[in-house]
């Protein structure tokens, strides 16, 4: 009895202590103040894109514009269309053509990275073998590797090969400058699932890749949703390999936006357009995928 009274609760040393009113909305002050320093730029890229060049380059910088330029966007969209015989942007196509590409680029890049990161992860973490230690050590020697440090080996090496001004070209350094990341994260995930599953399906009857496929990838979602998103804004966002490595039939998006900009005069609510329709998809994938970068930081932080 003694020892169940020592534990007992007693409400003289434990008080739930409620919030005073004034600190409470201090912090609901600051949260809203928060929120709109976050959703600042995002106004901010909206008003510019439907702004003409004289109101952003005047006094109405950040306000609402006086007169608002839907046309911008048609005119974004009207890049690279024939106009009586001839393209006025890329000859290869505009807007849709560089969506395209980006969204080809970014898709193959995502599935080539995480299928061998599971992989490799799964190799280095679940099967006793010598020397997987040091194979880890030289995948996590890639994160000190700059991408864009490569560009001449890379580029020297690809046009022997071949290889330029193809989606090649693009899709495989993304891929490998990426993997070190997703095996790092994956090493993380795979860790903490517990190897007697592993073991109990080899009891039942699995086998080596039926344990990987039926066991190990269903509980590595939040793994790779979370280098998916990764991978996607790293290709979505690059410009150095784009525009080296492709030519106008395999440029990006953010070489489209890039060449909004003229040499000596640049339509700045075009160039605004542009970038809001750049921007876009990327908020469209986090707002999807949100809940499942949740959920990987949760089962990151908690172990056991």
């Amino acid at each position: 009895m003694a020892g169940n009274n020592s534990f007992a609760y007693n409400s003289e040393l434990y008080s739930v202590k409620r919030t005073n009113k004034f600190v409470k909305g201090l912090i609901y002050a600051g949260l809203i103040i928060w929120l709109l320093i976050d959703l600042f730029p995002l106004y901010y890229l909206f008003t510019f894109s439907l702004k003409s060049s004289a109101e952003i380059t005047g006094t109405n910088v950040i306000g609402l514009p006086k007169e608002w330029m839907w046309s911008n966007y048609s005119r974004v969209f009207g890049l690279g269309k024939k106009v009586s015989g001839k393209r006025l942007f890329f000859a290869n196509g505009g807007l849709e053509k560089c969506f395209s590409n980006s969204v080809l680029v970014a898709a193959a890049t995502i599935v080539i990275c995480l299928v061998a990161a599971l992989m490799a992860t799964y190799a280095i973490t679940r099967i006793a073998w010598k020397g997987s230690k040091t194979l880890n050590s030289i995948f996590m020697l890639g994160i000190t590797i700059p991408m864009h440090v490569a560009l001449y080996p890379i580029y020297a090496s690809f046009s022997k090969m071949g290889v330029l001004k193809s989606y090649s070209a693009l899709i495989i350094p993304y891929a490998a400058f990426s993997l070190s990341m997703a095996i790092m994260v994956c090493t993380g995930f795979m860790n903490d699932i517990p190897k007697e599953l592993d073991e109990s399906a080899c009891i039942d009857g699995c086998g080596l890749w039926g344990t990987f496929f039926y066991i190990i990838v269903p509980l590595m979602k939040p793994a790779l949703a979370t280098m998916g998103i990764y991978i996607f804004l790293q290709c979505w966002n690059e410009f150095m390999f784009a525009s080296v490595f492709a030519d106008e039939a395999h440029y990006t998006l953010p070489v489209f936006v890039s060449n909004l900009k003229g040499s000596n005069i640049t339509d700045w609510g075009l160039v605004g357009a542009g970038l809001l329709l750049a921007t876009f998809p990327m908020l469209i994938v986090y707002v999807f995928m949100s809940r499942r970068i949740q959920e990987s930081f949760m089962v990151g932080a908690v172990k056991g």
